[in-house]
């Protein structure tokens, strides 16, 4: 009786309006809604119309809002426990039926292209799809396309049953995650994919939420600045010459240099990694359809700035859970291995870095999780094929945390606390619901500590109990820190737990700075001042990629003219060998802030003789002495190439060496920083690429290979620790 009678008053209601009722494109036959709860549904009617909502199934299920002046409405509809079946009807003027809808588990899956690798690309795709007949599940798709401001509608490819025809173009990490929860709660699951392969963090969270950060607003500035010189037409007539370019080459037998790829280059305001418009355009409109959670496999395209992401991780759960009115659930895929096998017991750089950052949020954050995968990653795939280890490991985590489920492994272990003490690192471990292993009950391998000198050594470790690893080595008499799978790719690592699962890569402690120029300089170090000082092998840039960080900048306190100006390199091989160069020089500007690491914004470029040259050094292959001529710096910001445009005398056409040619179309670009004995053909200091950590390229002397100037080398990876100053003498 009290169903017929709001079925009444809704074909009352429906009389007097003059527009249709709209629903958002999220909402559609076959889809899922979430069970248990209030959910939301809204849309757009006349201002002042009233608008019902009912469920078929329950006789109280229904609702009624009022449009708003701007004509939008909302309401909450009270959702049983899981089934179907359902018809939703929505009545205004019109009326909208949206049939054969289910209650069951909703999650949103977002991320860049690791998400968006879809199940026909997945390991044993042929036979997934042929086995996706589930009927219960339910598919929905957000069109890829950016916004500048907050959309609140988007395109998408419809809600739909889960079959052999539609499941081979969605994603494969939340399909085999949604599979596994349909199978375990046997309750119906929609999944909501929003992803875009090849886009960064800032691109997916609001605007409000990132404008106070320094590094964004850096980025965004540097997007604005192509904008002010985008010239459509330029890019077109560029895109058109690549093309042809391309199509020439292939059809010649690919003989010759490979031509660049033809791509289109768009407006950059519109771009999907202009920061929040991914959000604006994919996120804001699917919120606030109710969710149980979100699953988030995306870093890559943040892997440069690793430890900043994981401020940018919690930024984005955060102003997500704001716009959802719900701290709902977030899983998170820590990056798989990747890239060439590691060398050294310890290859800092931004995927290990990154890899931390998501392992510190989900231990931080309240009601997140990290789905570990360090051991099924490929060295030459960026977008690994066992994308059923990524979505059983997100649903494990969600069966445990989310739903209570007990009985098995949720998660691989991570590392809670360490001590050191006795010449050992204790390491504590939360389990993941199993107790600590060694794959195939071998030797534990991946383990490395650092001892007061500052050189990381390969070390033992055993499983003590069954949350406890001791890490030792005859070789380090007082460990400061221990690491554990630090590299891009740490294969080999064996760290598990008995349910299979791989531990987290992890390092506690702290090295002891590397300070030697008064070790070896005594005289110098008393008689010139420090105007910056920065670690190498940690270089890293702010301000879209235009400022460069110190950890010491006493810029300030100089006003000039100086005698002269001096770096200082020295470096820490892995075998604990300390080598370092020193040059000083005539000044070639009187500006204090282009006598350091030429960042864009400091205008420095420089590509000029110095005079009054004195080295010294510890590597035999540097020429130490005085130098009145025969030196020349090498400094830009920008790309730059092997061709001797500066006509430096014995410099090679075709070898990165002391006479390259400085290239305008990129800036910021690669970057080099470079001091050259050209009259001995030699390198002294070499510093490039000096945002990029321990991807930088560093060296003294030449270079081996196919460079003389370090270039394209990555070389910082190989040190220990290393310290740069910039000096002048008044």
């Amino acid at each position: 009786m009290r169903y017929m009678r709001w079925m009444l008053a809704l074909a009352g209601l429906a009389s007097a309006a003059t527009a249709d009722v709209k629903l958002p494109a999220v909402f559609g036959d076959q889809m899922v809604l979430q069970r248990e709860t209030n959910a939301p549904v809204w849309g757009w009617a006349d201002p002042g119309e009233q608008v019902g909502v009912t469920g078929s199934w329950a006789q109280n299920a229904a609702a009624v809002a009022t449009a708003d002046a701007d004509g939008r409405w909302r309401l909450a509809l009270k959702t049983p426990a899981a089934g179907g079946p359902y018809v939703v009807t929505v009545k205004g003027k019109n009326t909208v039926q949206l049939s054969d809808v289910l209650i069951g588990e909703v999650w949103l899956c977002s991320g860049q292209s690791n998400m968006g690798m879809t199940v026909g690309s997945s390991n044993n795709a042929a036979e997934e799809i042929a086995a996706a007949k589930y009927p219960q599940m339910r598919l929905l798709g957000v069109n890829l396309v950016t916004a500048e401001e907050p959309q609140t509608d988007c395109a998408v490819r419809p809600w739909a049953e889960c079959s052999p025809e539609n499941v081979g173009s969605f994603t494969a990490a939340g399909y085999f995650f949604g599979r596994k929860l349909h199978q375990d709660l046997g309750v119906p699951v929609g999944l909501i994919n929003s992803s875009w392969g090849g886009t960064c963090i800032e691109a997916w969270t609001p605007w409000a939420a990132q404008q106070d950060d320094e590094v964004v607003t850096g980025i965004r500035a540097s997007w604005d600045q192509r904008e002010a010189t985008y010239d459509p037409d330029a890019a077109k007539a560029k895109y058109e010459a690549d093309k042809k370019a391309w199509n020439e080459w292939n059809a010649g037998g690919k003989q010759g240099k490979e031509p660049a790829r033809p791509r289109f280059d768009g407006q950059p305001r519109k771009n999907q990694n202009y920061p929040a418009n991914l959000f604006n355009a994919m996120i804001n409109p699917v919120a606030p359809f109710g969710i149980r959670g979100a699953i988030w496999y995306q870093g890559e395209g943040n892997a440069g700035r690793g430890a900043h992401y994981r401020v940018q991780l919690e930024r984005l759960i955060t102003s997500w859970r704001t716009l959802w009115g719900s701290d709902f659930a977030v899983y998170f895929v820590q990056l798989p291995n990747f890239m060439a096998p590691w060398q050294n017991p310890v290859e800092d750089g931004g995927w290990p870095q990154i890899r931390e950052s998501f392992m510190n949020t989900a231990t931080e954050v309240p009601n997140t999780g990290t789905a570990l995968t360090i051991d099924v990653g490929e060295a030459d795939n960026i977008h690994p094929k066992n994308k059923q280890a990524v979505g059983d490991r997100l649903a494990r985590l969600a069966l445990h945390q989310t739903y209570g489920k007990t009985g098995f492994a949720w998660c691989g272990p991570i590392p809670k606390s360490c001590g050191f003490a006795g010449g050992e690192a204790r390491v504590t471990f939360d389990t993941g619901g199993a107790p600590l292993a060694a794959r195939d009950g071998e030797k534990l391998v991946g383990f490395a500590l650092t001892g007061q000198n500052g050189v990381p050594v390969r070390a033992d470790a055993v499983i003590e109990g069954t949350d406890t690893v001791v890490v030792s080595s005859p070789e380090v008499k007082e460990p400061c820190m221990v690491h554990y799978a630090w590299a891009n790719n740490p294969v080999g690592v064996n760290l598990i737990n008995e349910g299979g699962l791989p531990a987290s890569p992890f390092r506690f402690g702290e090295i002891p700075k590397f300070d030697v120029f008064a070790k070896y300089l005594p005289d110098e170090a008393k008689e010139y001042k420090l105007v910056y000082a920065f670690d190498p092998l940690a270089g890293r840039l702010t301000d879209g990629n235009t400022k460069f960080v110190y950890d010491e900048d006493h810029s300030a306190d100089f006003k000039g003219p100086f005698k002269k100006v001096a770096y200082f390199m020295a470096l820490q091989d892995m075998t604990g060998k300390e080598t370092y160069a020193f040059v000083s020089m005539d000044p070639f500007t009187e500006d204090i802030a282009k006598i350091g690491v030429p960042a864009k914004a400091t205008g420095a470029r420089f590509q000029c003789a110095v005079t009054g040259v004195t080295v010294k050094s510890n590597v035999e292959a540097i020429a130490a002495g005085d130098f009145p001529a025969g030196c020349n710096l090498e400094f830009c910001d920008c790309n730059y190439g092997p061709q001797n445009q500066a006509k430096v005398e014995g410099a090679e056409e075709n070898v990165f060496d002391f006479g390259d040619v400085f290239s305008g179309d990129k800036s910021p670009g690669y970057g080099c920083m470079q001091i050259h004995n050209w009259k001995q053909k030699q390198s002294i200091i070499c510093f490039n690429r000096f945002g990029s950590g321990k991807s930088n390229d560093v060296g003294l002397g030449n270079s081996e290979g196919q460079t003389r100037d370090w270039t394209f080398t990555s070389s910082a990876k190989n040190y220990a620790r290393g310290e740069f100053r910039v000096l002048v003498l008044e």
